[in-house]
């Protein structure tokens, strides 16, 4: 195998996994056609670790996405790509824009990490396309993006909070229990949690405002240039894909 790693900063999330790790993910997914050629992986995130797999006789490449160590995840961060993979049948509206799971593994057999193989989206990432466009042209890109998150926000949910859990049954309880978590994730490195608690404050002083929203939406929480795909050769910005869902959940879409 032509394994491919990048070199990461310091504070980012991911470890590396091994060529062997990798080739052992294939052959559970793919069997006696798991063999991969090539395993590059995408230094794009700083969340998940992410390779492109080109497999032997297969003409498409495949999407690899490793979860972070258990001990790694914050607690406002908490099994995100499970998350992701429950919320995949309440994005069928938007589901040609989004990957399609081939794959996905909780057992921490293979590696001690949460992993999903998925296909592979067609297209250019949208900060390596959108700039040969002339910035005239770009307003029809934010309009696309607007459009998708409009259609997004007309499903409605079961309850608030993320797609696969906890769930609240008011949005200031969704909200204010996502503000302790990150206050708690601050106190655990060492950092002031002081602004992030008296945002909390308020919201609970005023949750009756809040509360005024009762329909959970859904809602994608991480919609922006990054994580769109645009078509190669379109004369104008054109959206083909949208990926990295994970922090997807009900809310009021004004959050989003």
């Amino acid at each position: 195998m032509d394994f491919r790693p990048v070199a990461r900063p310091p504070e980012a999330f991911q470890t590396s996994v091994s060529a062997g790790e990798i080739q052992a993910i294939s052959q559970r997914v793919f069997g006696s056609r798991g063999r991969v050629l090539v395993a590059e992986e995408f230094g794009g995130g700083m969340y998940n670790s992410t390779y492109r797999l080109t497999m032997e006789g297969q003409q498409r490449p495949v999407v690899l996405r490793v979860a972070p160590e258990p001990t790694r995840q914050f607690r406002s961060e908490r099994h995100l790509m499970r998350n992701e993979y429950a919320s995949v049948p309440w994005l069928a509206p938007i589901a040609p824009l989004i990957p399609k799971v081939i794959a996905a593994d909780w057992s921490h057999e293979l590696v001690d990490r949460d992993w999903m193989v998925q296909s592979h989206l067609d297209g250019i990432p949208a900060p390596e396309r959108l700039g040969d466009y002339p910035r005239t042209s770009w307003p029809s890109f934010f309009r696309q993006m607007g459009a998708i998150t409009r259609t997004v926000h007309s499903v409605r949910g079961p309850h608030f909070g993320p797609v696969g859990g906890p769930g609240y049954n008011t949005w200031s309880a969704a909200l204010l229990a996502s503000l302790e978590d990150i206050a708690a994730d601050l106190d655990g490195v060492g950092l002031d949690a002081a602004d992030v608690r008296k945002v909390a404050d308020i919201a609970a002083h005023d949750r009756a405002i809040l509360d005024e929203i009762t329909e959970p939406r859904i809602t994608l929480g991480d919609f922006w240039t990054l994580n769109t795909m645009l078509h190669g050769t379109a004369p104008e910005p054109t959206i083909t894909g949208v990926f990295d869902t994970d922090r997807v959940s009900w809310s009021d879409p004004a959050s989003d």
